[in-house]
């Protein structure tokens, strides 16, 4: 149970501030002491910062339990996977999101489980219930599984539309997919997607003041020849079109325009309607300059 015993003290190191654990300290009753022998420190196995996966792991299932809780009732971690819905690209990926972490959680916490970091990867293999589970991943791996679910867990409560998070959370699951050197389990094959492009996750601009126009039955979208390249460029516009806010990023363009009929996709969700969340105030910072004023 070497895994556990490393878990339960990357656990304590984490949130260990707010325990209330047995003090030890050292007495002296007598002026003679006793030479006392120790075993030797056993080897960790677990990298250390594992943590995280787990508890994004349990929160994923806490949500997922939470949307249907007769879903997942009385069934094992592999019916549960073949239980959860598919009705959209982001449940799809969702799911074999869920896939990857339910072979690392059951790796590092069943009694014939190992995980153990060597050349550069976490090497998680695990015989459960008659079957080989196996999934080699590279540290950057376990981050983005964590980033993926944070992300998932987070949509709710940001104006983002559901296509946005859609395209952001695939793009989470491609590179994960990339990050994954070996992996085995019922299936043995991770669910393969249709790729839409790629869409920049490291990081977004955000600009409330874009200019377009209507044409051709779409809005056609003013973008200088220097901030033209979505590759370096991630630009998400911040319109209000229709009576109501949207944010369009600009891999949803061609050439600079959106059909009409694509704009209601890009609608922020509610309640948000027409206004952003307050915490948005502070990403779109501008002085307002007073004619005839010093810039210093």
């Amino acid at each position: 149970m070497q895994p556990l015993a490393d878990l339960l003290q990357d656990s304590r190191r984490s949130f260990g501030h707010r325990w209330s654990l047995p003090e030890y300290r050292q007495i002296e009753l007598y002026t003679k002491r006793k030479r006392l022998t120790f075993c030797d420190d056993p080897p960790s196995m677990a990298p250390h910062g594992t943590l995280g996966v787990h508890v994004a792991a349990l929160l994923l299932e806490s949500s997922l339990v939470g949307q249907d809780p007769a879903l997942m009732e009385g069934v094992g971690s592999w019916q549960r996977y073949l239980a959860l819905p598919r009705r959209s690209v982001t449940e799809k990926l969702v799911a074999e999101v869920y896939r990857i972490l339910r072979i690392f959680r059951i790796a590092t916490s069943h009694r014939d489980g190992y995980c153990e970091l060597e050349e550069g990867l976490v090497r998680c293999a695990c015989t459960f219930e008659r079957c080989a589970l196996s999934l080699n991943i590279t540290p950057v791996g376990l981050g983005l599984l964590e980033s993926f679910v944070y992300t998932y867990l987070d949509a709710p409560r940001q104006p983002y539309a559901e296509a946005y998070v859609e395209r952001l959370l695939w793009q989470y699951f491609v590179d994960i997919v990339a990050e994954i050197r070996k992996f085995a389990d019922e299936d043995r094959i991770l669910y393969q997607f249709r790729s839409p492009g790629y869409f920049n996750r490291h990081f977004r601009l955000d600009c409330d003041n874009p200019r377009f126009a209507v044409v051709d039955g779409g809005y056609r979208f003013e973008i200088s020849p220097p901030y033209a390249d979505p590759l370096r460029y991630p630009i998400d516009f911040f319109v209000s079109l229709q009576d109501g806010l949207h944010i369009v990023p600009v891999e949803a363009l061609q050439a600079g325009w959106l059909a009409s009929a694509e704009l209601s996709r890009w609608r922020v969700r509610d309640p948000y309607g027409t206004e952003l969340p307050s915490r948005f105030r502070h990403r779109f910072g501008r002085e307002v300059m007073v004619v005839g004023l010093p810039m210093t």
